[in-house]
């Protein structure tokens, strides 16, 4: 009898924990859709009956992850739910993400990865992996990559305010003054392209291509790099190292809640 009793409440705790499990299911479903929902559609969504679907929203409105509207009953997220989100947002890190997604760079193109951000210098290394190919000894973390000559540097171009970087560009251009109009007219086709690719200008023989990262806000906060040699290698911006490259920044940004096309 008392291995029984003692058994009860570890059967109950799993079965809580799967209750929460299936209940989350309509609150997944509230952050899928565009708007609210009546009871009967968002219980479809979740793959539950309305009954079922109700006991637990009465739960979800008391602790404010749900709200039913007064006027047409249908419910949204509540003002928990939209705390919930802040917080995880804030508590989000892009090195701690990108972490998780770039070996894939090195897996399917053989070429390193950086993770650059954007600093008062310029696009700052923080994070790098190195491929079995050789890569230049000055590519290293809390290295300054030049704007116009780097892929990266292009990529940050493309999608932060002139404002930002003009003073820093203009800079680099002293020596080459046709350099920055030529930049400026490639920024509209990286935006639309997706990727930023160059070769044998900072360092000859080598290759970068980089990606945008972008936050909650659809804000550009880092980009992603693959590195490698040039000499046979698909630079193309439908080839595989833009390919990988472009959907490794896409699964960082897509974990960082961005929600970009």
């Amino acid at each position: 009898m008392a291995d029984e009793d003692a058994a009860a409440p570890r059967k109950d705790a799993r079965r809580g924990i799967q209750s929460v499990e299936i209940g989350f299911q309509l609150v997944n479903a509230l952050a899928a859709a565009r708007g609210k929902l009546p009871l009967k559609t968002l219980a479809d969504r979740a793959g539950m009956s309305p009954s079922k679907a109700h006991l637990y929203l009465v739960s979800f409105q008391r602790l404010g992850i749900v709200a039913q509207d007064p006027v047409t009953s249908r419910y949204g997220l509540g003002p928990a739910a939209l705390h919930l989100g802040i917080s995880a947002i804030d508590q989000l890190d892009v090195l701690d993400v990108a972490r998780d997604h770039m070996p894939r760079i090195l897996e399917q193109t053989e070429a390193s990865a950086s993770l650059s951000v954007w600093g008062n210098r310029g696009p700052t290394i923080v994070f790098r992996l190195d491929s079995e190919l050789p890569v230049p000894l000055s590519v290293r973390v809390g290295y300054v990559q030049p704007l116009m000559t780097t892929g990266t540097g292009r990529m940050f171009m493309a999608h932060l305010q002139e404002r930002e970087w003009s003073d820093l560009a203009e800079a680099e251009a002293r020596s080459r003054p046709d350099l920055l109009e030529q930049t400026r007219g490639q920024l509209a086709h990286i935006r639309e392209a997706g990727i930023a690719i160059t070769q044998n200008m900072t360092h000859s023989g080598f290759f970068g291509a980089a990606g945008p990262i972008f936050d909650s806000d659809n804000t550009i906060c880092a980009v992603v790099t693959a590195l490698g040699l040039s000499q046979a290698t698909d630079l193309s911006e439908t080839g595989r190292v833009a390919t990988v490259v472009r959907e490794t920044a896409g699964l960082i940004s897509r974990d960082l809640g961005a929600r970009t096309g």
